[in-house]
């Protein structure tokens, strides 16, 4: 059962959320050096996604049983876990986090019990995933500022800085949940779940994909030095034919990277 529990988390999936949050901390570590409040805070941000993904599993079956690349990710679906001790489990997971997040700080437990309620009327009935519009805002807030923000307030303060890069991982976060509905477009269709690309179409929500990335590297770019600025020039100039989505989760990466180092070390 243990390992059904853990593959319900689906932390592996969850790497670059709790990268968010990890990224906040590393950007404020330096005027905190609190080791045991960083752990915490690791601890935390790893329960927080895992109870996300584990509580999504609980009442995503009706969609992964028609899925059969998301049926295999559900142990509820596929039968290896039952549905009451998923939520058991993922009620165990949020508790624990919500508990270690007290104790790293005021701020951080608020804003950890906010991106917890929005992760969970994400998933649950009548979810924000299955409401237009609203499953791709409220995902770029719980998967994409909040986490960044929780950590960021490790030193007790968001700077102008980490707000900037708060609102590139909202867009980005965006982006990305976009992209995870496509993939999941015929299996929704067939479940009769209501998403933005069902609304507004395929070709809209591919354009928009790419927009919101665009707009996320542009918007890391803006503060860091003039080779990085060319390099994003010259990337929106070209996107139409060069870019993957690979590309720009490497550019996201390569760009949130030079940001922390800036941060840590003054570089």
């Amino acid at each position: 059962m243990i390992r059904a529990v853990i593959k319900n988390s689906r932390i592996f999936d969850g790497k670059s959320f709790i990268g968010m949050g990890i990224l906040g901390m590393l950007m404020s570590f330096r005027d905190n050096l609190d080791i045991f409040s960083g752990f915490l805070l690791i601890t935390s941000i790893i329960l927080y996604v895992g109870y996300a993904f584990a509580i999504n599993n609980c009442f995503d079956v009706d969609t992964d049983l028609v899925n059969p690349r998301k049926r295999y990710k559900n142990p509820i679906a596929n039968g290896e876990l039952s549905f009451r001790m998923g939520i058991i489990t993922a009620l165990f997971m949020i508790m624990t986090g919500l508990v270690f997040s007290y104790f790293v700080g005021k701020e951080p437990f608020v804003v950890y019990s906010l991106m917890s309620i929005l992760a969970t009327f994400y998933s649950v009935p009548p979810r924000f995933k299955s409401i237009p519009i609203a499953d791709v805002f409220s995902h770029g807030l719980f998967f994409g500022v909040l986490p960044f923000i929780y950590g960021a307030y490790f030193d007790g303060v968001i700077s102008e800085g980490e707000l900037l890069i708060a609102g590139s991982l909202f867009m980005y976060s965006i982006a990305m949940e976009l992209r995870n509905h496509l993939e999941d477009y015929d299996s929704d269709q067939r479940a009769n779940l209501k998403t933005t690309p069902m609304l507004i179409g395929k070709s809209v929500s591919e354009k928009l994909v790419i927009s919101f990335s665009i707009a996320s590297l542009l918007l890391l770019l803006s503060p860091l030095y003039s080779p990085f600025a060319v390099v994003g020039v010259l990337g929106v100039v070209f996107w139409n034919k060069k870019l993957s989505y690979r590309m720009l989760d490497g550019g996201m990466v390569l760009l949130l990277g030079a940001h922390a180092l800036k941060a840590m070390f003054g570089v």
